[in-house]
């Protein structure tokens, strides 16, 4: 019966006269298909439990728009999938009003992105895209690998008390989950037969003579991945940068700088791996795995088992509804909409996977979280936990956006740039690349067209010192309503730190279209931002560092439901990403991570969801 439910379910394109969805039981219900919550649904099935994986969104894995990742743009703007957040970047209206790309509903219910919004508009904020649908963000986002620093899993251990969150322990389950296409077989410190399919650009564009080539070598001398040479760097040497491994099991990597090749969750042939692939061959392998995937369902409550004074409150079932579309942030949600409601007993644990913004609304609406907010919105406090929907962290990001004199032959790539600020603790904290397109962040039909002369030199600001300190907020007691988000970028004395570090990645970006061959044509560039023009008006480091403060954007959030030390009052979670103070609930998603995870979130969420199923297997 569950073969038949599972396959079904995972097929199924919803149309309104389905048949409701049956109340039942399983060991394990898991809320959520992206990074975290897919492939441990899976791990939990093969292990022989009952898993009942509610998805909101539809299965469009198959589609070449999620496969082909030349197509990301599209994929992040693609309705079908898309849910629409709108963030704040500080408590100051003021601050908030210079944001370029601030976008506004008109009256007429369309779209306005800028400063000079249509009479009667509404400020919605800045946008923060997410996805729904099999597989989560992972089918919408770069699909960059990249581990975090030792010293960021080291720091989960020493404040938990956990070794087997040390680094050289994560190192171990990355390995266990990798199927590595792009290094021999059996190199050191990749895995060659996990689920996760890892890939990485060429360097065939190489020896063509073309722009691409050129501008690698300006790359290469602007950040000193040429060593001690002068002059022109050869072929050779250039074709080794752009093979190194970013994740390479290395004592020193973490304070390796200069070129490397991207990273990226695709297979052998360069198509998109996402949970949804993971899901689907963990079927074909067996088809009678007890996994139930229910699509277009979304988790509207948690019902608790309270009658024993001597023990926390126990999950005991959840409610859903059946039904596309259904959540707010959903550009297609109509609020009068039929849906079906869906009940399951939870027969060992619920595992919340739902992401950093959605993850603590559900537990927050299900009495766990601030005991003042939860009361304000009239919500029966179970448990206060003060720490859910707070130290919400992000990168910081931006970029330097030009255009040349004549457009770009052969632009190629991608490869990664890793730098060393001047306040860095030690690490390389920029993680940097080139597009031959334009990418200033995100709002709804980004990014803008500039034409074939664009070159844009993007780049993370990674461990940054100041994040942390935003918050995620019920507007409501109403399950569908979005959440109210603010990160405050750059609060405290440390903000002008992570500034100071984003200046250092903008005058790389200078120093490396000015090494550009006089020969080549390309110069003088027309730089669009951070600053104006040619560059024979003076752009001071000033006013450099306040349009960055201005304008900087973000789209990796972390934190919300931190993992920690028990006996802080702000960790929500032990190291088991156990809920504190009830039983049966655990989180796992990138709001669990204390500190934004290295530049990209995505690999060690995945990490994470191996993480967790050891640990519930294994009765932890």
């Amino acid at each position: 019966m569950l073969r038949s439910i599972a396959l079904a379910l995972l097929t199924l394109v919803w149309a309104p006269g389905y048949a409701a969805a049956q109340s039942s039981e399983y060991d394990y219900v898991v809320v959520g298909s992206g990074p975290g919550g897919g492939p441990l649904a899976v791990e939990l099935a093969k292990s022989g439990h009952s898993v009942l994986l509610l998805e909101a969104g539809a299965d469009l894995s198959d589609d070449p728009v999620y496969q082909n990742m030349g197509r990301m743009a599209e994929a992040a703007n693609d309705p079908r999938t898309r849910w629409d957040f709108f963030v704040k970047h500080s408590d100051d209206p003021a601050r908030e009003s210079k944001y370029e790309h601030m976008t506004w509903r008109t009256t007429n219910g369309s779209f306005y992105v800028g400063l000079d919004p249509p009479e009667s508009s509404e400020q919605l904020g800045i946008y923060y895209p997410r996805a729904a649908t099999l597989g989560g963000c992972a089918s919408h986002n770069a699909a960059v690998l990249h581990l975090p620093s030792d010293a960021n899993w080291d720091n989960i251990a020493n404040i938990t008390g956990d070794n087997s969150w040390r680094a050289a322990e994560m190192r171990k389950i990355f390995e266990e989950i990798e199927n590595c296409h792009y290094l021999e077989n059996g190199t050191a410190g990749h895995g060659f037969s996990g689920w996760m399919d890892s890939n990485q650009g060429n360097d065939f564009w190489l020896t063509n003579g073309t722009d691409g080539a050129a501008l690698l070598q300006a790359v290469a001398e602007a950040s000193g991945s040429g060593g001690n040479s002068t002059g022109a760097i050869s072929d050779a040497e250039l074709r080794t940068l752009l093979n190194r491994d970013i994740n390479a099991i290395d004592p020193n990597r973490d304070q390796l700088t200069g070129i490397f090749g991207m990273a990226t969750h695709t297979d052998a042939a360069g198509l998109r791996f996402t949970p949804a692939n993971y899901i689907k061959r963990a079927f074909k392998e067996n088809p009678e795995l007890p996994l139930t995937v229910q699509l277009n369902s979304f988790l509207t409550g948690i019902t608790w088992d309270q009658l024993r004074d001597f023990e926390p409150p126990a999950v005991m079932s959840i409610d859903y509804v059946v039904g596309a579309s259904a959540y707010g942030a959903d550009p297609r949600h109509d609020p009068n909409q039929n849906t079906t409601a869906g009940f399951s007993w939870v027969g060992k644990e619920l595992i919340i996977a739902g992401g950093t913004f959605n993850t603590p609304q559900i537990l927050k609406l299900s009495g766990v979280g601030p005991a003042a907010e939860l009361e304000k919105h009239n919500i029966s406090v179970v448990v206060d936990l003060p720490g859910v929907g707070a130290n919400l962290g992000d990168n910081y990001e931006g970029s330097v956006l030009s255009l040349a004199a004549r457009p770009f032959q052969g632009l190629s790539g991608p490869y990664v740039v890793q730098l060393k600020t001047s306040v860095s603790d030690g690490d390389r904290d920029i993680y940097a690349w080139q597009l031959n397109s334009a990418f200033e962040g995100f709002w709804p039909g980004w990014p803008t067209y500039y034409g074939p002369n664009t070159l844009t030199i993007p780049f993370v600001h990674m461990d940054p010192r100041s994040t942390g300190k935003g918050t995620v907020e019920l507007r409501s007691a109403d399950p569908f309503e979005p959440p109210e988000i603010n990160f405050r970028f750059f609060e405290g004395d440390d903000g002008e730190k992570d500034l100071q570090a984003m200046l250092e990645a903008v005058k790389f970006g200078h120093r490396l279209k000015s090494l550009l061959p006089e020969d080549s044509s390309l110069n003088p560039f027309d730089e669009r931002h951070p600053c104006i023009g040619d560059g024979s008006v003076e752009c001071t480091d000033e006013a450099i560092m306040e349009y960055l403060k201005l304008q900087a954007y973000s789209h990796h959030a972390s934190g919300t439901c931190a993992i920690g030390n028990v006996d802080d009052p702000m960790s929500v979670l032990d190291s088991k990403f156990r809920v504190k103070g009830v039983k049966g609930l655990r989180v796992v998603d990138a709001s669990v991570f204390p500190r934004p995870p290295g530049a990209f979130p995505v690999l060690p969420t995945f990490m994470i969801s191996m993480k967790a199923a050891k640990a519930i297997l294994s009765g932890a």
